[in-house]
C-alpha cells in the first residue's frame, strides 16, 4: 500500500529489522534506510541500549550489516536517532566509531544518523554531520539552505518530519538538489506513542504524548494509512505531490464545532474525510478540497455547476470550495489547460440509514500453512450500497472452515475494545478484521452482522502452495 501510494523509500525505527520485511522490501523495490539503534551512550529510557553499548556495539551493528549487506534494497546503514549525548564532544568520537565499522563491513553504501535539537543550536552539530555520508535532518529542513550555504558538499535527507508540512517538504526536495529526499513520521499507525498526531476538541486533553498520558488514546494517528489499512487524505496529498501522472482527489474539512471545537496536534493534520454526510448542518458552510496537478478544477452540487477555481504551485495544489451543505451529492472534476473536463473527477454522496454490512478481503485465496494471512474490511452501508459514514454499529464476526479470525477493530485511536475480541463498533462506517489459514485446504467463510442490518457473507480458498 506504501508503494501504491507513491513512497519509494522506507526508513526503519530504530533497531534490526525483521529479515522477512527486507526480503519484502527487496521483492516489490523498496529503498531503505536500515537503522540499527535508537540512543547511543545516554539514556532515553530506564535500562535501555545506554547501559550495553559500550560492551555490545561492535557486535550488534556487525550482526545488521553482515546479516543485511545483500539485500539490494537496502541504500544506507543508519547508526542512530536523535541521541540524547548531541551536544557532547564525546558524540562525534562515537558517531566515528559506528560509521567507520559500517564502512569496513560495506564500503558500497552511505552512512547517516536521524539528528535533531530541541532548542534554538544547531550549527554546533556540524561536527557530528561532518562523520556522515549524509545527513539527517529530523524536522529541520527548514535549515537546508542556511546549512547549504555554510556547508556546500553537505547531502541532506529529511529523516524525519510533520505530516502537515508534506508541501514544504515536497517542494525542498523537489527544488533543492543536495536535498535528496523526506520520510515522514510516519507511514502507518501504530500502538504505541499514544495520541501523536492527534486532533482535539476544546475541553479535551491539549498536551503532547511526550507531557502526559493520552488515556483513551492508545495509538498513533500520525501515519498516511490508518490502523484498519485505509489511506487518509493526507497520503492522496502526499501521493499526487511526489507523482507526475494525473489524478484528482477530494475531501470535505469537518466543519468547525460540528462535533467541537478543533484543535490540530504537532504530529496533527486537520481531521478530513471522504463524506457528504453531515445532517444538521444544512445551509452552513463546509469547505471542500480538492487536490490536483490539473490547472483548474469545478465543480458540481447536486448536478449543477457551482465554482471553478484554477489550481497552481501557489495554491499547494489545491482548489478549495466553500459550499453550503445539502443533502445530495457534489462532483469535482479536473480541466486541462484549454480549459475543458478531463475523466479524472471524484464524487461523494450522502448516505442514508445503514442498511446492510459489505465485506471485502484483500484476496481470495489462502495459503494453508498455518501462518497466511487475509485482510477483511466490513462497511456499513445504505440501501444503496453507499458507505455510511457517520455509522458506529457494533459487528460481529465469525469464520467457518479452514480459517481463524485473529483480530478484529476499527480505526479508531480511542477505543477501548480489545483486537481479539470478535465484535467491534464501526468507526466512520468501517471495522477490519485479519482471519489466519489453518494447515488444511478447503473453504473458508467469513460472516459479519450487526443488529438490523443485512448479514454479510464472503467465501474465500484455502489450499497447499504448488
Amino acid at each position: 500500500m506504501l508503494k501504491e501510494a507513491g513512497f519509494n523509500a522506507v526508513r526503519t525505527s530504530h533497531n534490526h529489522p525483521a529479515p522477512s520485511f527486507l526480503d519484502e522490501c527487496d521483492r516489490q523495490g523498496i529503498l531503505v534506510i536500515d537503522e540499527a539503534f535508537d540512543g547511543w551512550r545516554w539514556e532515553k529510557r530506564p535500562f535501555d541500549y545506554s547501559k550495553h553499548i559500550d560492551q555490545w556495539w561492535d557486535a550488534d551493528l556487525k550482526s545488521l550489516v553482515l546479516r543485511d549487506r545483500n539485500h539490494p534494497s537496502i541504500i544506507c546503514w543508519s547508526i542512530g536517532n536523535e541521541v540524547i549525548e548531541r551536544k557532547q564532544i564525546e558524540v562525534v568520537k562515537t558517531a566515528k566509531k559506528l560509521a567507520d565499522l559500517c564502512r569496513e563491513l560495506d564500503p558500497a553504501r552511505p552512512v547517516t544518523s536521524a539528528l535533531c535539537t530541541w532548542d534554538n543550536e544547531w550549527d554546533i552539530f556540524d561536527p557530528l554531520a561532518a562523520e556522515l555520508d549524509i545527513v539527517g535532518y529530523n524536522y529541520l529542513m527548514h535549515k537546508a539552505e542556511d546549512d547549504h550555504n555554510r556547508v556546500p558538499d553537505r547531502i541532506m535527507w529529511q529523516t524525519e518530519s510533520y505530516p502537515h508540512d508534506a508541501f514544504d517538504n515536497w517542494s525542498r526536495t523537489a527544488n533543492l538538489p543536495y536535498v535528496i529526499g523526506d520520510f515522514v513520521w510516519t507511514g502507518i499507525d501504530y500502538l504505541g506513542e499514544s495520541g501523536i498526531g492527534k486532533y482535539y476538541y476544546a475541553g479535551e486533553n491539549n498536551t503532547e504524548f511526550f507531557v502526559s498520558a493520552q488515556w483513551p488514546w492508545h495509538s498513533s494517528y500520525c501515519g498516511d494509512i490508518d490502523l484498519i489499512w485505509q489511506r487518509k487524505p493526507i497520503s492522496h496529498y502526499r501521493e499526487i505531490l511526489y507523482s507526475d501522472k494525473p489524478s484528482l482527489f477530494m475531501y470535505v474539512k469537518e466543519p468547525e464545532g460540528y462535533y467541537g471545537s478543533i484543535n490540530e496536534s504537532m504530529w496533527g493534520t486537520y481531521p478530513s474525510w471522504e463524506s457528504w454526510t453531515w445532517p444538521g448542518y444544512e445551509g452552513k458552510s463546509i469547505e471542500i478540497e480538492v487536490i490536483t496537478k490539473f490547472p483548474a478544477v469545478r465543480l458540481y452540487v447536486n448536478g449543477s455547476e457551482y465554482d471553478t477555481k484554477k489550481v497552481t504551485y501557489d495554491t499547494r495544489y489545491k482548489a478549495v470550495f466553500s459550499v453550503p451543505y445539502e443533502a445530495g451529492n457534489i462532483k469535482a472534476v479536473a480541466l486541462d489547460k484549454n480549459g475543458d473536463e478531463t475523466d479524472y473527477l471524484s464524487i461523494m454522496e450522502t448516505a442514508g440509514n445503514p442498511a446492510a454490512v459489505k465485506l471485502t478481503a484483500n484476496r481470495n485465496i489462502l495459503t494453508a500453512n498455518n501462518q497466511d494471512l487475509i485482510f477483511v474490511l466490513a462497511e456499513v452501508v445504505d440501501k444503496n450500497g453507499n458507505l455510511v459514514p457517520i455509522a458506529d454499529n457494533e459487528i460481529t464476526f465469525s469464520v467457518l472452515g479452514e480459517g481463524e479470525l485473529i483480530g478484529s477493530g476499527s480505526a479508531d485511536p480511542k477505543s477501548t475494545q480489545g483486537y481479539h475480541r470478535p465484535n467491534h463498533k464501526a468507526w466512520k462506517g468501517k471495522v477490519g478484521a485479519v482471519i489466519k489459514s489453518t494447515g488444511k485446504p478447503g473453504n473458508v467463510i467469513i460472516k459479519a452482522e450487526a443488529k438490523g442490518l443485512k448479514v454479510a457473507q464472503i467465501k474465500l480458498k484455502s489450499q497447499r502452495q504448488k
